[in-house]
């Protein structure tokens, strides 16, 4: 069980908004509702919050556009609730910044399953593991930023890429599930959000000119990490954790 949170509900469906809380104080999280964004930025200027359960569809709001401020200006934790369920759609809310992306209808059990999966990987990383390297790449995952002792530019990493990145820096040379990746619970096997996560990792290495780690996919799971000019000789076998 994680710790008690602190939770801001952005909803303008009020009875969802109530069912939500109810739901989540059952785990001893502490919750507030806030029917649109004008009063959701009151209620976290004035009391903070560890992660923010945001709707997208906010009347004369836009749920994207406070995401992106929420990924821009602070270090909180948001999950999208929406009923846009075009995969395009969810492909913009993770790029808006979004930890994760729930479409509704949804059961309640996997709601909390979710903001579980998200608190744990907002809490804090052991020290023995702040820094992470393989290689000449070392990942502060304090600072979330990459570099390299072989030259190029510091990468700065979204807190859901750095884990990524970190799970993968702990393997090198193995493969890594979707779902391992991601530490979620209730996963289907089809769920692509690590790609596009993975696929940001990707390229903010490479125009960051940091060329010294290759990320390969690993068939019909997720990805593998390897040093350039190992990961040709490497067969990525297929992992044995479920996605």
């Amino acid at each position: 069980m994680t710790e008690p949170a602190r939770i801001i509900i952005v909803e303008d469906e009020v009875p969802l908004a109530r069912a939500i809380a109810r739901s989540l104080e059952l785990d001893g999280h502490h919750t507030a509702l806030a029917p649109s964004a004008a009063e959701f930025r009151r209620i976290y200027r004035n009391e903070g919050a560890d992660l923010v359960l945001l709707d997208l569809n906010l009347g004369a709001d836009d749920g994207l556009d406070l995401a992106r401020e929420l990924a821009q200006t602070t270090a909180v934790a948001v999950i999208i609730l929406t009923g846009r369920a075009d995969p395009d759609e969810r492909i913009r809310g993770l790029d808006a910044g979004a930890d994760d992306y729930v479409t509704k209808p949804f059961e309640v059990g996997e709601l909390r399953a979710r903001v579980r999966a998200v608190l744990r990987r907002r809490r804090p990383v052991p020290s023995p593991e702040l820094r992470l390297r393989v290689g000449p790449v070392v990942l502060d995952l304090v600072m979330r930023e990459v570099r390299s002792d072989g030259g190029g530019q510091p990468v700065e990493l979204t807190e859901t890429q750095a884990d990524i990145l970190a799970q993968l820096m702990r393997h090198v040379g193995r493969p890594v599930g979707r779902g391992d990746l991601l530490h979620r619970a209730n996963w289907g096997p089809n769920n692509r959000s690590a790609d596009v996560h993975v696929g940001h990792i990707r390229r903010k290495l490479e125009e960051a000119g940091i060329d010294a780690l290759v990320i390969a996919a690993a068939r019909g799971c997720g990805y593998g990490l390897f040093l350039k000019g190992e990961e040709g000789a490497a067969q990525v076998p297929e992992a044995d954790s479920a996605d």
